[in-house]
């Protein structure tokens, strides 16, 4: 009996973690195949594209990740904790839209993003972003509202500030370089940056602890009731009868003889 219930406990360990990893490593692993860029100066979209059958994830260093980095694009869909340390080339908010005057050329990249929930009139499996390269006092990037990431908004959408690091990231991408333009009084230059505010968790927000939490709870559970299981069915020693020695002092009387 020992044997059977380590075995059964053992069995449901293995299906609890199997059951973990399944769930866990989809929650985690999402991140963008494919970056297209198109703007005035481009005949053609400039394509940054993972390596076959892979992804671009946070602070990989490679030309599609660090693209998706200096955009903010895990901060767009997975908000601002996308990590214990944050990334240096991270653009921050801006507290108020910059004005059109100062924002100079604009180009598209549209990521494509395995696994996210198109909204209505989205592409599936596409997060687009409006970059202005040379807007004063340096990169601004604009993500619009309405989008979907993985079954819910993406996290955080509208201006952000980029590092000088996009600009030159585009530039060596193949987009045409040019001259900021001059910062000016009231302009996105002189507004300050802050970082994106933490997003409000949602009710269907579905992430790895939640998933380790249940299934750390439904092993306990199963290894309690197995427990008691084979404590109600292990087999107890027969009382003794009246008028008969106990069993074990029959036993040494008998090998005394």
């Amino acid at each position: 009996m020992p044997r059977r219930f380590i075995a059964f406990t053992s069995l449901a360990t293995s299906a609890a973690i199997a059951v973990t990893v399944a769930l866990a490593t989809p929650a985690l692993a999402k991140g963008t195949t494919q970056a297209s860029i198109t703007g005035p100066g481009l005949a053609r979209p400039v394509i940054v594209s993972a390596a076959a059958g892979s992804e671009a994830l946070p602070g990989q260093g490679d030309a599609l990740s660090s693209l998706a980095d200096q955009t903010g694009l895990f901060t767009v869909v997975f908000g601002p904790d996308t990590g214990d340390v944050r990334m240096p080339d991270m653009p921050s908010q801006l507290r108020t839209p910059p004005a059109a005057a100062t924002l100079g050329p604009k180009y598209t990249v549209t990521y494509t993003v395995p696994g996210i929930t198109p909204a209505p009139g989205q592409a599936s499996d596409q997060i687009r972003q409006y970059l202005y390269p040379r807007a004063a006092g340096g990169p601004v990037i604009y993500t619009l509202p309405g989008q979907q990431g993985f079954g819910q908004p993406l996290q955080a959408t509208g201006w952000l500030r980029g590092t000088p690091r996009l600009t030159a990231t585009l530039t060596r991408l193949g987009v045409p370089a040019g001259s900021s333009l001059p910062s000016a009084p009231g302009s996105a230059a002189s507004v300050p940056a802050a970082p994106a505010p933490a997003a409000a968790p949602k009710p269907n927000d579905t992430t790895a602890p939640a998933w380790l939490i249940a299934t750390i709870a439904s092993t306990v559970a199963i290894v309690i009731a197995g427990t008691a299981l084979w404590l109600r069915r292990r087999p107890r020693p027969a009382p003794d009868r009246p008028g008969q020695p106990p069993r074990r002092q029959a036993a040494s009387r008998g090998a005394n003889q």
